[in-house]
């Protein structure tokens, strides 16, 4: 798999978080009103309501990979 494919795959939420270094919780509150994650914007969810409970968010991991990067720098 290339750089660009694995950038492109989808990952749920529980993963994000982790990538990032926050709680579900966090992470989710932060989308949910608009706030920023840590001080940097949230990576946006591209698919939500997904899952039978219509409660999932799905994330490009290269989206996620980004905004952990500028946490980190931080």
């Amino acid at each position: 798999m290339t750089s660009r494919e694995l950038r492109n795959e989808w990952i749920g939420i529980g993963y994000a978080a982790q990538l990032l270094g926050v709680r579900v919780t966090e992470l989710k509150h932060a989308l949910r009103h608009g706030r920023d994650l840590r001080g940097h914007a949230p990576p946006r969810p591209i698919v939500r309501g997904a899952g039978s409970s219509g409660t999932q968010m799905l994330f490009l991991l290269g989206d996620v990979m980004d905004a952990a990067e500028l946490m980190a720098k931080a």
